[in-house]
Protein backbone atom coordinates (compact mmCIF):
# COMPACT_ATOMS: atom_id res chain seq x y z
CA UNK A 1 0.00 0.00 0.00
CA UNK A 2 3.01 2.52 0.60
CA UNK A 3 4.43 1.86 -2.33
CA UNK A 4 0.83 2.52 -4.18
CA UNK A 5 0.54 5.94 -2.39
CA UNK A 6 4.13 6.84 -3.31
CA UNK A 7 3.32 6.08 -6.89
CA UNK A 8 0.21 8.12 -6.59
CA UNK A 9 2.40 11.28 -5.23
CA UNK A 10 4.70 10.80 -7.62
CA UNK A 11 1.55 11.41 -10.38
CA UNK A 12 0.65 14.12 -8.67
CA UNK A 13 3.63 15.97 -8.66
CA UNK A 14 4.68 15.47 -12.13
CA UNK A 15 0.92 16.61 -13.39
CA UNK A 16 1.92 19.81 -11.15
CA UNK A 17 5.30 20.37 -12.67
CA UNK A 18 4.54 19.95 -16.55
CA UNK A 19 4.74 23.23 -17.66
CA UNK A 20 8.69 22.74 -17.46
CA UNK A 21 8.81 19.69 -19.29
CA UNK A 22 10.57 19.14 -22.27
CA UNK A 23 9.86 16.89 -25.56
CA UNK A 24 10.16 13.06 -25.33
CA UNK A 25 13.23 11.12 -26.48
CA UNK A 26 13.26 10.83 -30.75
CA UNK A 27 15.56 7.64 -32.06
CA UNK A 28 17.42 7.68 -28.57
CA UNK A 29 18.40 4.46 -26.90
CA UNK A 30 17.70 4.64 -23.12
CA UNK A 31 18.90 2.18 -19.59
CA UNK A 32 16.85 3.07 -16.56
CA UNK A 33 15.85 1.33 -13.18
CA UNK A 34 12.48 0.23 -12.31
CA UNK A 35 11.16 -0.41 -8.61
CA UNK A 36 8.08 -2.22 -8.84
CA UNK A 37 6.19 -3.79 -5.38
CA UNK A 38 7.21 -7.31 -6.77
CA UNK A 39 11.06 -6.98 -7.72
CA UNK A 40 13.08 -4.12 -9.33
CA UNK A 41 15.59 -4.07 -12.18
CA UNK A 42 17.39 -2.56 -15.06
CA UNK A 43 15.60 -1.30 -18.33
CA UNK A 44 16.34 -1.06 -22.12
CA UNK A 45 14.83 1.17 -23.98
CA UNK A 46 14.76 2.38 -27.65
CA UNK A 47 13.02 5.93 -28.76
CA UNK A 48 11.87 4.97 -32.32
CA UNK A 49 10.35 8.53 -32.01
CA UNK A 50 8.46 10.21 -29.55
CA UNK A 51 5.55 8.80 -29.47
CA UNK A 52 6.73 4.77 -29.90
CA UNK A 53 9.11 3.39 -27.36
CA UNK A 54 10.32 -0.41 -27.23
CA UNK A 55 12.47 -2.20 -25.11
CA UNK A 56 13.22 -5.03 -22.29
CA UNK A 57 13.43 -5.28 -18.46
CA UNK A 58 15.99 -7.44 -16.64
CA UNK A 59 15.27 -8.04 -12.85
CA UNK A 60 17.09 -10.26 -10.48
CA UNK A 61 16.67 -10.65 -7.36
CA UNK A 62 18.10 -13.40 -4.82
CA UNK A 63 17.29 -14.31 -0.94
CA UNK A 64 18.10 -16.86 1.72
CA UNK A 65 16.35 -16.86 5.54
CA UNK A 66 15.63 -19.53 7.65
CA UNK A 67 18.35 -22.31 5.72
CA UNK A 68 16.03 -21.63 2.47
CA UNK A 69 17.61 -19.53 -0.33
CA UNK A 70 15.43 -18.19 -3.37
CA UNK A 71 16.22 -16.34 -6.40
CA UNK A 72 14.32 -14.86 -9.11
CA UNK A 73 15.12 -13.80 -12.89
CA UNK A 74 12.25 -11.48 -14.99
CA UNK A 75 12.64 -11.00 -18.43
CA UNK A 76 10.42 -8.50 -20.53
CA UNK A 77 10.67 -7.16 -23.41
CA UNK A 78 7.44 -4.16 -23.95
CA UNK A 79 5.59 -1.87 -26.37
CA UNK A 80 4.55 2.02 -25.35
CA UNK A 81 2.69 4.08 -27.10
CA UNK A 82 2.79 8.09 -26.01
CA UNK A 83 -0.35 9.70 -26.60
CA UNK A 84 1.73 13.31 -26.12
CA UNK A 85 5.37 14.67 -26.72
CA UNK A 86 5.73 17.10 -23.83
CA UNK A 87 4.61 17.80 -20.19
CA UNK A 88 2.94 14.90 -18.43
CA UNK A 89 2.87 12.38 -21.37
CA UNK A 90 0.12 9.77 -20.79
CA UNK A 91 0.99 6.08 -22.50
CA UNK A 92 -0.35 2.60 -23.37
CA UNK A 93 2.14 -0.47 -22.14
CA UNK A 94 1.93 -3.83 -23.36
CA UNK A 95 4.87 -6.36 -22.23
CA UNK A 96 5.29 -9.94 -22.36
CA UNK A 97 6.46 -11.17 -19.12
CA UNK A 98 9.13 -14.09 -18.51
CA UNK A 99 9.82 -15.31 -14.62
CA UNK A 100 11.93 -17.61 -13.50
CA UNK A 101 11.85 -18.43 -9.53
CA UNK A 102 14.14 -21.33 -7.64
CA UNK A 103 13.40 -22.51 -4.53
CA UNK A 104 15.35 -24.92 -2.39
CA UNK A 105 16.10 -26.61 -5.86
CA UNK A 106 12.64 -26.54 -6.82
CA UNK A 107 12.08 -24.53 -10.01
CA UNK A 108 9.46 -22.92 -11.48
CA UNK A 109 8.91 -20.56 -14.82
CA UNK A 110 5.77 -18.51 -15.59
CA UNK A 111 5.05 -16.11 -18.51
CA UNK A 112 2.04 -13.50 -19.62
CA UNK A 113 1.09 -10.60 -21.37
CA UNK A 114 0.46 -7.76 -19.37
CA UNK A 115 -1.80 -4.48 -20.46
CA UNK A 116 -1.62 -1.48 -18.56
CA UNK A 117 -0.34 2.22 -18.63
CA UNK A 118 1.09 5.30 -16.74
CA UNK A 119 2.63 8.62 -17.09
CA UNK A 120 5.91 10.08 -18.74
CA UNK A 121 7.44 13.35 -17.46
CA UNK A 122 10.56 14.20 -19.39
CA UNK A 123 12.84 17.09 -18.24
CA UNK A 124 14.58 17.08 -21.95
CA UNK A 125 15.20 14.72 -23.97
CA UNK A 126 17.61 13.34 -21.99
CA UNK A 127 15.97 12.29 -18.32
CA UNK A 128 12.84 11.61 -17.52
CA UNK A 129 10.42 9.53 -14.52
CA UNK A 130 7.30 7.50 -15.47
CA UNK A 131 5.09 5.72 -13.13
CA UNK A 132 2.64 2.36 -14.56
CA UNK A 133 0.19 0.27 -13.95
CA UNK A 134 -0.97 -3.20 -15.56
CA UNK A 135 -4.79 -2.97 -15.70
CA UNK A 136 -4.80 -6.57 -17.36
CA UNK A 137 -2.37 -9.93 -17.03
CA UNK A 138 -3.03 -12.54 -19.22
CA UNK A 139 -1.33 -15.71 -17.57
CA UNK A 140 -0.05 -18.04 -21.03
CA UNK A 141 2.00 -20.20 -18.38
CA UNK A 142 0.06 -20.95 -16.07
CA UNK A 143 -3.20 -19.50 -17.64
CA UNK A 144 -4.97 -17.00 -15.69
CA UNK A 145 -6.94 -13.95 -16.18
CA UNK A 146 -6.16 -11.11 -13.62
CA UNK A 147 -7.97 -7.52 -14.16
CA UNK A 148 -5.89 -5.37 -11.27
CA UNK A 149 -4.26 -2.08 -10.62
CA UNK A 150 -0.78 -3.84 -9.58
CA UNK A 151 1.94 -3.86 -9.94
CA UNK A 152 2.71 -0.81 -9.80
CA UNK A 153 5.96 0.34 -11.34
CA UNK A 154 7.85 3.71 -10.73
CA UNK A 155 11.91 4.40 -12.91
CA UNK A 156 14.03 7.12 -14.18
CA UNK A 157 15.04 6.74 -17.76
CA UNK A 158 18.32 8.07 -19.58
CA UNK A 159 18.75 8.37 -22.75
CA UNK A 160 21.34 9.60 -24.95
CA UNK A 161 22.85 9.24 -28.64
CA UNK A 162 22.05 13.08 -29.69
Amino acid sequence: MKFFVSACALLCALSVTSAWSQNAPNGQFGVGLTLDSSYSGAQFTYAVNPNIHVGARLGFASMSQGGVSQSQFGFGPFFRYLFTSSGVTPYLHAEFAYASTSTAGQSVTSSALLLGGGVAYYWNATFGIRGEINLLGLGLDPSYTQFSIVPARIGVDWFFGR
